[in-house]
């Protein structure tokens, strides 16, 4: 999470904090150099100068003179001119020392705020979404219309769908992401985490198709034509490891990169789709649910996020923000075959997965 301003905390308190970092990086930091980690943390994620500095709003001369400075220091060039001519490269010994000045920084900004409070029609925020396509299907539609009815043009929010071998504890560490929504088994073991729903499977074919409407037996789904979504281009998914143990199996015609090809090509051909009860939204008209007629994997949706960010103010509201859209989110259209709104899980105590 970005904040749009920067204040450099102060106080007996925070600066024992940063001595403590300093003396871990054996450098011998005064109580006038701690701006300089702020520029430092500020400089590792831009590599460049002139980005920083803007960023920071101090002139670029200046912010050269700062990373002179923190050259001396740490007494490592910390950062070099990139052979391609642009932007910066981080040396071994900065790059080993960003996560853990990222750390430093956010307990500081903890320990420098008295009020722990943060006020999202008034405080500057910048927040990261990352997640599933399904999850972030679900989620930025109600998250968008919260952040809208805050009137608050400096809160800022992007959504993020990564590739299914992404490295997600990279992203956090890069700042590429705030918070993550993925399935529950999903998530690494070293994030914090909760529960957001429980979801259900469905069919989606188009209205019209020569399948007709009737409930979904175990042979129709088998005999359809299925389209699944996968960035890698995989053809297979969780319905096939579930039909596979009961000794059978279905045609994955087309692997589609995106989310978003779903509601044109089910609506163009007599492909069918599988996908969350709480995605149909997200598809658009001109489609119909179907129950599955067998049993599902379980699809329980969790958000997560670095431990780092767990008593940020503007990260709690938007963790508050998501578990209040997970509570109001119900399905929209019902299926030909009933099936039961997702249950909402028990609301439990943030916590280590």
């Amino acid at each position: 999470m970005h904040v749009a301003t920067c204040a450099v905390p102060t106080g007996t308190h925070v600066f024992r904090v940063a001595r403590e970092y300093a003396q871990a990086n054996v450098m011998n930091l005064k109580p006038s150099d701690l701006p300089l980690l702020v520029s430092l943390d500020m400089l590792l994620e831009e590599r460049n100068v002139t980005r920083a500095a803007s960023r920071l709003h101090v002139s670029q001369p200046a912010l050269s003179a700062q990373l002179a400075r923190l050259r001396r220091l740490f007494k490592d060039p910390l950062l070099v001119p990139s052979e391609t001519g642009r932007g910066m490269v981080a040396t071994p010994k900065a790059e080993e020392m960003a996560v853990s000045l990222r750390d430093a920084l956010a307990q500081l900004g903890t320990l420098a705020d008295p009020t722990d409070s943060f006020d999202p029609a008034r405080d500057a925020a910048m927040f990261r979404v990352g997640g599933s396509f399904s999850a972030i299907s679900t989620f930025a539609r109600p998250l968008i219309r919260s952040f809208h009815d805050q009137g608050n043009r400096l809160l800022r929010l992007a959504f993020r769908t990564g590739s299914e071998d992404a490295d997600v504890l990279a992203q956090f560490e890069n700042r590429e992401i705030d918070i993550i929504l993925v399935p529950n088994e999903q998530v690494p073991p070293s994030l914090k985490m909760r529960q957001l729903l429980a979801d259900d499977f469905i069919m989606l074919q188009r209205v019209g198709h020569p399948r007709g409407n009737r409930p979904l037996t175990l042979d129709d789904y088998c005999s359809l034509g299925h389209l699944v979504v996968s960035s890698s281009g995989r053809m297979e998914g969780l319905m096939d490891v579930r039909l596979k143990e009961l000794g059978r199996s279905r045609d994955v015609l087309v692997s589609a990169p995106y989310g978003d090809t779903i509601g044109p090509l089910l609506k163009t051909t007599d492909l069918v789709c599988t996908l969350p009860q709480s995605m149909i939204d997200a598809v658009g008209p001109g489609v119909e649910a179907f129950a599955l007629p067998f049993n599902q994997p379980d699809m329980s949706l969790a958000m997560a996020w670095h431990s780092r960010l767990d008593k940020q103010p503007a990260h709690r509201w938007l963790r508050d923000e998501l578990v209040r859209i997970s509570r109001a989110l119900r399905p929209t259209r019902h299926t030909h075959a009933h099936v039961a709104p997702f249950p909402l899980l028990d609301l439990a105590r943030d916590g280590y997965h």
